[in-house]
């Protein structure tokens, strides 16, 4: 069973912008976990563990490591397959019911394959191995086939000096569900954020938001530039937990913004 929660804690720096000061942050990484792979929403990766033992008759001999390293790369790449089966694409799929498409499947399954290998451990009868995939590969596979598309849109201007740079939704208070698509709406159930507003390439690189804990880092992260349009989130739509409302005021800003950050996916999303 995969939990959704924050269990890395890491240090950033904060700088003050202008103010020629610096402070530590600490930053806490939204994680959704099982038993053998995570998944972490802030970094943009799926993590997974095998372990392998050698051949009996091949224990204690160099081939048996070898082979007990093959096998350990097998299962990481099933537990990789289990866990991305069940990543939540928006607030009704999973990527499992997208691998019904052969193109994703073909296409997860090649990011499986090329699993980056981070570490390795032989402690002379079990060999563990553990690897990444990114995030951007799963949203490059499953695009295609999204029943809402992004599309190819030009990149607006600079932000002028004093526009709004950015958003940073507040939704700390409420049981946000992380997804690699998602809905911001009004009061009356208007799109005022999701695919349809964004540029193909940043939403493939970048996703629609990261995700983030410490809403002080986050007003001052790159992502969001210097000047982010902070909003407290009014509700999640249940049951799923995952398309966020605001206020209609704070919509009204987000849509008449000088500068459309939505283009290029400005957006953070600040959970408990």
């Amino acid at each position: 069973m995969k939990k959704v929660g924050v269990v890395v804690v890491i240090l950033a720096l904060c700088l003050g912008v202008g103010a020629g000061w610096a402070q530590d942050v600490s930053v806490e990484v939204v994680v959704e976990q099982a038993e053998h792979a995570l998944l972490n929403w802030t970094a943009g990766y799926v993590e997974a563990t095998g372990q392998a033992v050698p051949p009996t008759d091949k224990a204690n001999t160099a081939q048996g490591k070898l082979l007990a390293r093959r096998g350990a790369i097998v299962d990481l790449q099933r537990n990789l397959l289990e866990f991305v089966q069940g990543v939540r694409v928006d607030a009704e799929t999973v990527m499992k019911d997208f691998m019904a498409n052969d193109f994703v499947k073909t296409e997860v399954h090649g990011c499986i394959k090329r699993v980056e290998v981070t570490g390795s451990a032989w402690d002379g009868e079990i060999y563990t191995v553990t690897g990444r995939i990114k995030l951007e590969d799963l949203r490059r596979a499953v695009t295609p086939a999204l029943p809402t598309k992004p599309v190819d849109r030009q990149a607006p201007p600079a932000p002028k000096k004093g526009n709004v740079t950015g958003l940073v939704l507040d939704v700390r208070h409420l049981p946000l569900i992380p997804a690699m698509t998602f809905r911001v709406l009004d009061e009356g159930g208007r799109e005022v954020y999701s695919l349809n507003f964004v540029d193909r390439e940043r939403f493939l690189s970048s996703g629609l938001c990261d995700y983030q804990t410490n809403i002080n880092y986050a007003q001052g992260a790159p992502r969001v530039a210097d000047k982010p349009l902070v909003v407290k989130a009014v509700r999640v739509v249940e049951p799923r937990n995952v398309d966020i409302v605001v206020p209609n005021s704070a919509a009204g800003k987000i849509k008449g913004s000088a500068y459309d950050f939505r283009v290029t996916c400005r957006v953070t999303v600040v959970k408990r």
